[in-house]
């Protein structure tokens, strides 16, 4: 049994939380402060963390338990349980069950029980072959497969779904109606009895007057879930500070945090093809790659809570290649930067165990 706790003389301090910069294999081990760990984790039993635990490479055990946050940006397998007390944000994982008493953030999704209190978010795939349960949303960006069952209040996938039992393996009382093949959203819920495509519908009816404000009140309203009400509500902010800066003049306009924020929302599936949002982007980083090619002029970053700082950083590994290289390199070092960490160590890390490897 190994133990890194606020005593390791290997971590590096920074303010409540600690960076072990190497990890090295071992039976079982237990985190007991909040961890970012630079590199691979492979243990052969159990990883314990009795805060959060955030891994810039891949993690490979028998079995997972984190109280608090689980963030990794590599590849997850675990041949056993993963259970998480609060959200869980990965690239790619593998387990037999996952349990979490909040939302699940993933790019491909693989297990054989899926539990989860909040929602569910796959960017691409979710491989079921028993159960998939969520007590708010499952949303793929391409499809769910398997031999297993689905439960949730609403399930939206890109791509029909492709389950081995069709659209019985949706548990009732939730329905699904699947539209042809090329349309972008399928819902199904237990309230709407016609397939709705949101995305289409935005193009539609508000794209053409850049009416973002009028689209994410819609949304806002269209939606049961309390933090898919926030990330728009928080998009509309972010839209409208955008706005009024263009309007008052962006020259000195210094916070790079809008940047980020900015390519959230234009690579999102909502704005991918508004002119007006792509025209903002593409505003602010011409602006702020001027300010950084610059040697007099200082760039900041405003970040004001620990989750935000999560969005961020991961923002920045999955949509920082659409920002020019030398915005997004000072932007993500002032992130780094932002909770005490020294921006070079934490970019030589993710340089030796590959950034966009792990990030994608």
């Amino acid at each position: 049994m190994v133990t890194y706790d606020d005593k390791t003389k290997e971590n590096i301090a920074s303010g409540t939380r600690f960076v072990l910069p190497i990890f090295k294999p071992c039976d079982d081990v237990t985190f007991k402060a909040s961890y970012i760990v630079a590199s691979n984790v492979k243990c052969d039993g159990k990883i314990s963390a009795l805060f959060d635990l955030i891994v810039l490479g891949d993690i490979e055990a028998a079995e997972l338990e984190v109280k608090g946050r689980l963030i990794c940006l590599g590849k997850c397998v675990v041949s056993g349980t993963i259970l998480v007390q609060n959200e869980i944000w990965v690239d790619d994982v593998q387990a037999k069950t996952i349990e979490t008493n909040d939302r699940i953030v993933a790019q491909v999704l693989d297990c054989e029980t899926i539990i989860s209190n909040g929602n569910i978010l796959v960017g691409k795939l979710l491989a079921v072959e028993k159960f998939a349960k969520s007590e708010k949303s499952i949303l793929c960006g391409e499809t769910a497969y398997g031999s297993g069952k689905i439960a949730a209040n609403v399930i939206i996938t890109g791509e029909p779904l492709d389950m081995d039992d069709g659209i019985e393996a949706i548990v009732s009382p939730n329905t699904y109606t699947p539209k042809k093949k090329n349309d972008k959203y399928y819902i199904a819920t237990s309230t709407i009895s016609e397939p709705v495509d949101l995305i289409a519908y935005g193009e539609k009816e508000y794209a053409p007057l850049a009416n973002f404000r009028g689209y994410l009140d819609f949304l806002i309203s269209a939606t049961y879930d309390n933090k898919c009400k926030e990330k728009y509500a928080k998009w509309k902010t972010v839209l409208e500070e955008a706005e009024k800066v263009c309007q008052e003049g962006i020259s000195g306009y210094k916070n790079i945090t809008l940047i980020i924020w900015l390519a959230e929302i234009v690579t999102s599936s909502y704005f991918s093809n508004w002119e007006r949002i792509t025209k903002l982007f593409d505003t602010f980083e011409k602006h702020f790659k001027g300010l950084v090619q610059d040697a007099g002029e200082s760039v900041t970053c405003s970040i004001n809570n620990y989750g935000d700082w999560l969005e961020a950083l991961l923002i920045l590994s999955r949509f920082g290649a659409i920002v020019e290289g030398s915005v997004s390199r000072i932007a993500f070092e002032l992130v780094v930067s932002n909770i005490g960490l020294k921006a070079k160590f934490v970019s030589d890390r993710l340089n030796e165990k590959g950034w966009q490897a792990n990030g994608k």
